[in-house]
């Protein structure tokens, strides 16, 4: 690798400061490159001796001005403090203010770093927006467009308070400490440690920055070294050299520097490579870092970088490092609000706000989802049993309520120990302060559990300990301005600030930071260099950035005011990418080749810049498109088979002794795959809480108010003055229904209080069907019984010629006798087509189409069976079986339609077909296999274990 532009820096102080030690002193535009600065610094022969004060720009200008950044709450609060006393008893509440002050806060950022006038610039701006308000037709202003106006023209006193409030807590942003630098520099001590002054590594600087610098130069005490390319320099059209091309004509700054010619000179080899997906990216970059490991000695890696253009794809890089790196440094620090203590303390937060107060009392109920979300994370089993974690969460599912409060669960075993991280859990906390001070206790009863994990998980509990302490700092500060400060009024308010806090607190690594492979975002790439670089979400909108920010200077006026709008932002994006390349050798470039619903996957301009013009520069330049496609592209697994073992067969001999059902069969021809996870392997689905009462129970309820109205009328049917009682009873039965097949649950209010209406609506109007059905008692009709157990036997024979006799079982909702044919009635409450009921038993079985026609096989299932039941069909071929449903009442009963096939003579052909079904269940050799039909898997409660697909990309 050509040489690092920190190690042309060292060797510059060995030569010309070899005995300064740290009356140097070294700025940087980060605080990274000090490291490897100072690596640099180390004499051949390991004499120790004195090195150079080294400091990011932030810091120095801090050190000198006397001044400590705040935090953003410190900021926002300043700010609001100034609002305060500029708007008097107009001032918004604190809730109202956070929504717009982060852009104001950036404002006044730059205003101070391009040392502009508040009271020019804002006065603009005032003018701006009155001319937008402008009346022609001279109808007055109405109160909020004066209110805006007065806004605007109030800006000036808003900067003007904002920063004593802050300064008189010895507190500056970064660009107010370099304006009062820069505007009296004769106040601040430049040079009381230092006697001279090194500038390394710098490309935009603000004009307050710039004041410093020239103030300094001009001393004699200051010089600058800059690290620039003829290539982005000399050629005007690259935007990547634009501030330095000013800069370099400013005498002042001291003479123009001699440019390097690496882009001319060096060999480098450039890949590129469009990636579906954002975690395909990472993956690519692992099999890269691999090939890099495996090709060199390992060494070569301290001289590699991942370089993340979009910072959220840290973690899912950090999961694909392959095993061969075996030390990394992540640079940019591990975001707070993706950690799991985050995503805890956020959802304890979460759930306070949406609580309800209790009817008469001074508890609070919780929603039950985000109350067993906390109770199942992860580090809430550092403190519990999972076994008690477990009764709670089965206790509360079992409750069927939506909202749960403390003395629903109390009444678990006293031993359980989940019960007083539950009372802490579940306190009323209805004002910031009180949630605050709930906050951390939680933090505190976490503290010692987290600090005392097992010793192999030193790493994780080192992380854990470190995201608390952040975590506890967030809650103090808020704590803070709920009380002292009285700003915050509700919990919302409470949630979004600890979310803003959490976003911008980046929980530092411990690790080598000069040693192995280097993960950085690409500001941290500043004044570093590296032999291999790999660069992700190189796309437009990523690199440069999107043209969005959040301010209140419009464009035009950023312009006329020399503020910096998004050219200039790309301008800098642009450097560092081609800074990053300068002396690299080796350089993936990877973008994500996916688009989304707003277009997306395109490269960034800067790659389409360098396949252009970079080999026309110079045929040092090789540059390679890379077609990267999944190994699993256009292509899939075998569909998974199993195997029918001992286990199998004497599981489903089991079964057979207990009975099939319609149901149960009708999976097995849906798909064998699906049956067997769900019948035979018994896995039911996840348990959860029906806070709205679903389709299944709606039906369950209605089938029990019938068949406990209908029961008492065996061998007739109810009379007019029947039916009267039935429908004045209609609420009182469904009532008890409900209590007995949704019980615990609220049915007086909101969706489900609808759904008893409509059950009670469904069974009044089957009820004025059945009344004017005109059925004719001298012809014989009558209702035979409801809620009918029916079964059947088929016997089979296996290889050994033993017999196996297998149950069918079913249970008919309604049996009855109309006009001398027996009718198997089944109620269902979904739609029903009479085209669903159009099938012969050979186009069941032959189950052939993307959906099965599971109505039609129940019917007949139903059908077969009656053969079995002489005493409730004496006449088999006067057996008809069909359907009712609520939906629509008016085609009353739809019967099974087999064409010209008599009844009989179908259920004699279903059997034939069933008797074979189940042969092959029986059979040994035949192993269960997924369905042909993709569409019936999806909505299959087993697709993620079934894995019919690959579930994952190799690449």
């Amino acid at each position: 690798m050509n040489k690092p532009f920190l190690k042309i820096l060292a060797d510059h102080i060995t030569k010309n400061h070899p005995d300064a030690g740290n009356r140097l002193c070294v700025v940087l535009p980060n605080r990274r490159g000090g490291l490897f600065l100072r690596q640099y610094l180390i004499p051949d022969n390991n004499v120790p001796t004195w090195a150079p004060a080294v400091y990011s720009i932030e810091d120095y200008i801090s050190a000198i001005t006397n001044l400590h950044l705040p935090d953003p709450l410190e900021q926002m609060s300043a700010l609001y403090k100034a609002h305060c006393t500029v708007r008097g008893s107009k001032a918004l509440p604190f809730d109202d203010f956070i929504g717009w002050s982060k852009g104001l806060i950036r404002d006044f950022e730059e205003t101070d770093q391009y040392l502009i006038q508040p009271d020019l610039l804002f006065g603009h701006l005032s003018e701006t927006r009155a001319i937008s308000l402008w009346n022609p037709d001279g109808k007055p202003l109405t109160d909020f467009e004066k209110n805006y106006l007065e806004f605007f023209r109030s800006l000036p006193d808003y900067h003007k308070h904002y920063k004593q409030l802050l300064l008189e807590k010895k507190l500056a942003y970064h660009g107010l400490a370099c304006r009062l630098a820069a505007e009296t520099p004769g106040n601040y001590p430049f040079f009381r440690d230092h006697d001279h002054i090194i500038f390394a590594g710098f490309n935009a600087i603000a004009p307050a920055q710039i004041s410093v610098i020239k103030y300094i130069v001009s001393s004699g005490k200051g010089e600058i070294l800059w690290d620039a390319d003829s290539y982005y320099v000399e050629n005007q059209s690259q935007e990547a050299g634009r501030f330095l091309r000013k800069l370099f004509t400013d005498k002042s700054l001291g003479k123009a520097p001699d440019l390097s010619g690496f882009f001319a000179e060096a060999e480098r080899n450039i890949h590129i490579a469009g990636v579906p997906g954002q975690v395909g990216q990472t993956l690519l970059a692992g099999n890269i870092l691999k090939n890099i490991a495996s090709d060199n000695n390992k060494q070569v890696l301290d001289k590699t970088a991942v370089v993340l253009a979009d910072e959220s794809l840290m973690l899912p890089m950090l999961n694909a490092l392959p095993a061969e790196i075996e030390v990394f440094n992540v640079t940019m620090g591990y975001p707070l609000n993706q950690s799991p203590l985050f995503n805890l303390f956020d959802s304890i937060i979460e759930m306070h706000v949406n609580s309800r107060p209790e009817p008469g009392n001074r508890m609070v109920s919780f929603y039950h989802r985000q109350l067993l979300q906390i109770l199942t994370h992860s580090h809430i089993q550092l403190v519990a049993r999972s076994k008690d974690i477990n009764e709670i969460n089965q206790q509360i599912r079992a409750m069927k309520r939506p909202f749960i409060a403390l003395a629903d669960i109390e009444t678990a075993s006293p031993g359980n120990t989940v019960l007083p991280l539950a009372r802490l859990l579940m306190k009323a906390a209805v004002k910031p302060e009180s949630l605050a001070v709930l906050l951390q206790q939680i933090a505190e009863h976490l503290r010692v559990p987290i600090a005392g994990k097992t010793e192999e998980n030193k790493n994780e509990k080192q992380a854990d300990t470190e995201v608390l302490y952040n975590i506890s700092l967030i809650i103090n500060r808020l704590h803070s301005l709920s009380t002292e400060e009285g700003l915050l009024e509700s919990l919302r308010t409470f949630r979004s600030l600890f979310r803003d806090a959490a976003g911008s607190m980046p929980v530092a690594f411990y690790g080598e930071p000069l040693r192995g492979t280097q993960i950085m975002g690409m500001l941290e790439t500043r004044t570093l260099d590296f032999e291999n670089v790999i660069l992700l979400s190189a796309n437009e909108d990523k690199l440069p950035s999107g043209k969005s920010y959040n301010s209140f200077i419009p464009f035009d006026l950023r312009r006329e005011f020399g503020l910096p709008t998004h050219t200039d932002q790309q301008a800098v994006y642009a450097y560092h990418f081609y800074r990053l390349l300068q002396r690299s050798k080796n350089i993936w470039l990877i973008y994500n080749s996916e688009a989304n619903d707003l277009g997306g996957g395109e490269k960034s301009r800067f790659i389409s810049q360098i396949i252009r013009e970079l080999p026309a520069y110079s045929k040092v330049n090789k540059i390679q498109e890379l077609h990267i496609r999944s190994s699993n592209q256009a292509s899939r697994t075998t569909s998974p088979v199993i195997e029918k073992d001992e286990v199998v067969m004497e599981r489903l001999i089991e079964m057979a002794d207990k009975g099939f059902s319609p149901t149960t069969l009708s999976q097995l021809l849906i798909c064998p795959m699906r049956f067997y996870f769900s019948t035979v392997l018994r896995l039911d689905e996840t348990s959860e809480v029906e806070e709205t009462i679903d389709f299944r129970t709606l039906g369950t309820v209605v089938h029990q108010v019938l068949q406990d109205f209908y029961t008492p009328f065996a061998g007739r049917f109810p009379g007019e003055s029947d039916y009267r009682q039935m429908e004045n009873s209609i609420s009182t039965s469904v009532k008890a229904a409900m209590n007995k097949h949704y019980s615990g649950g609220d049915t007086e209010t909101g969706r489900n209080l609808l759904i008893v209406r409509v059950a009670e609506t469904w069974i009044k109007r089957y009820l004025e069907m059945e009344a004017s059905a005109e059925y004719s008692t001298e012809k014989g009709d009558h209702f035979i019984c409801a809620e009918q157990q029916l079964e059947s036997f088929v016997t089979l024979k296996n290889d050994s010629s033993q017999t196996l006799k297998i149950r069918l079982k079913g249970t008919a909702d309604r049996i009855d006798r109309v006009n001398g044919i027996t009718r198997i009635i089944d109620y269902k409450t979904g739609k029903v087509d009479a085209s669903d009921l159009k099938k012969t038993p050979s186009e069941v079985f032959a189950n052939e189409k993307e959906s099965f026609p599971e109505k039609a096989f129940q019917l007949m299932f139903y059908q077969f069976l009656s053969k079995n039941h002489p005493d409730l069909f004496p006449q088999p071929e006067k057996v008809r079986a069909g359907i009712i449903t609520f939906r629509k009442l008016a085609d009353g009963f739809l019967p099974l339609n087999s064409g010209d096939v008599l009844p009989l003579d179908m259920a004699n052909e279903f059997g034939n077909h069933l008797t074979q079904l189940l042969e092959e269940l029986f059979d040994k050799t035949t192993p269960f296999n997924c369905t042909p039909y993709e569409k019936r898997c999806a909505n299959c409660n087993y697709k993620q274990i079934c894995r019919r697909e690959y579930a994952s990309t190799e690449w």
